[in-house]
């Protein structure tokens, strides 16, 4: 792939980020039958965009599909004037922030030379 054409999809990544933190931030507080779904559905969604970005587009790819989901949760994380938030202070809550954050670094920082052969 081009160089230039890789630095355009750049935007998607990180456009793919947000999204997946958006949807993840309103989804992850859904617990059935004493299991919590909604975390285990977002965190996967999170993981399959970070490594699909990565495995595209190299380690660029995952940083901005990182910087957009990290952006889109601390906001959605951030007290509203009203007093409102998305993402509560609760058990739930703190583990798709750091476990998301957390599982973003790991994506950028792993090195997946041994999945492709150029290195990326």
């Amino acid at each position: 792939m081009p160089p230039a054409l890789r630095a355009l999809l750049v935007l998607p990544a990180a456009a793919a980020g947000v999204g997946a933190g958006v949807l993840g931030s309103f989804v992850h507080p859904l617990v059935l039958a004493g299991v919590p779904v909604g975390l285990v559905v977002a965190v996967a969604l999170s993981a399959g965009v970070f490594v699909t970005c990565r495995l595209l587009l190299g380690r660029p790819g995952a940083a901005a599909a990182a910087i957009g989901w990290l952006v889109a949760v601390l906001v959605l994380a951030s007290r509203r004037p009203e007093g409102d938030l998305v993402v509560p202070g609760s058990v739930a809550g703190y583990v798709w922030l750091l476990g998301g954050t957390l599982l973003a670094g790991v994506c950028v920082a792993f090195p997946y030379s041994a999945a492709r052969a150029d290195g990326r």
